[in-house]
């Protein structure tokens, strides 16, 4: 894995957080926990990594960070939950703009036109309207996001590094953003807009604003998530319209005899 390129989950500023939250990491490099999983109790556990990554490890149960089946089987790791896709922005690409699909780069021209006002600030994590938001809509669309209290320890522990993007119409917030920093990557983390800043545009707002400064800050791309077409197509065109390129990730896999 390169030291540069790695995802949010393989960062040190991860580790850091994740020890502060509480998580039993047993190792930063690369990242290792310790939990739970039913029905093999208490494992070791790494995401985003290759095979390669953990062939020296305790790991027994690792969510693949690329398609490569046949050197996982060759590791000792069997599958047991198919691959899924995440949407990675190019940040390199001289003009954002001339990726995007026309219908989102018409709907963002549109949201720009209508004088919307973008603030940015590094987020220490103290409390902000957006988390509240965010998660009241995870549990009502019933998927899980990242605990609060673990991104705000994110922020905490790695200053500069957690950006909160947040736009308003005529002095009312209507939307915000969370990115988080991780060397060469940036991961747009967490998301929230009311009904007036989605008939604004403001989510595509916010987010080819804090693309650009992410681009400007020297990142490479911008980890835009898990795209899941089944559950969540409107989220998932929003994300691709962006120009993102579509990547599929290893899959789950599980190491039977332990170390």
């Amino acid at each position: 894995m390169g030291a540069m390129t790695l995802p949010l989950q393989q960062s040190l500023q991860f580790a850091r957080a994740l020890t502060a939250y509480g998580a039993a990491v047993l190792s930063d490099t690369p990242v290792i926990l310790h939990r739970s999983f039913a029905p093999f109790g208490q494992v070791a556990f790494a995401s985003r990594v290759h095979a390669k990554d953990v062939a020296d490890t305790p790991v027994r149960i690792l969510n693949g960070a690329t398609y490569d089946p046949k050197s996982y089987r060759a590791a000792g790791f069997r599958q047991i939950i198919t691959p899924a896709y995440v949407a990675e922005l190019d940040l390199t690409a001289p003009d954002l703009h001339t990726e995007m699909h026309g219908k989102w780069r018409n709907r963002l021209v549109k949201g720009e036109a209508n004088g919307l006002r973008v603030r940015e600030l590094k987020w220490d994590g103290s409390p902000h309207w957006l988390f509240d938001a965010a998660n009241t809509l995870a549990k009502n669309r019933k998927f899980r996001a990242l605990p609060t209290p673990l991104l705000a320890a994110f922020a905490r522990l790695n200053p500069d590094d957690a950006l909160i993007f947040e736009a308003y119409d005529r002095g009312t917030p209507v939307a915000a953003c969370l990115i988080l920093r991780h060397g060469a990557t940036a991961t747009y983390q967490t998301a929230f807009a009311t009904d007036t800043g989605l008939a604004l545009h403001a989510p595509r707002v916010l987010l080819h604003h804090a693309a650009k400064r992410m681009a400007a800050l020297n990142h490479i791309t911008l980890d835009l998530g898990l795209v899941e077409t089944d559950h969540a197509a409107g989220l998932a065109r929003f994300k691709l319209g962006t120009g993102a390129r579509l990547t599929r990730l290893g899959g789950t896999w599980i190491r039977l005899r332990g170390r």
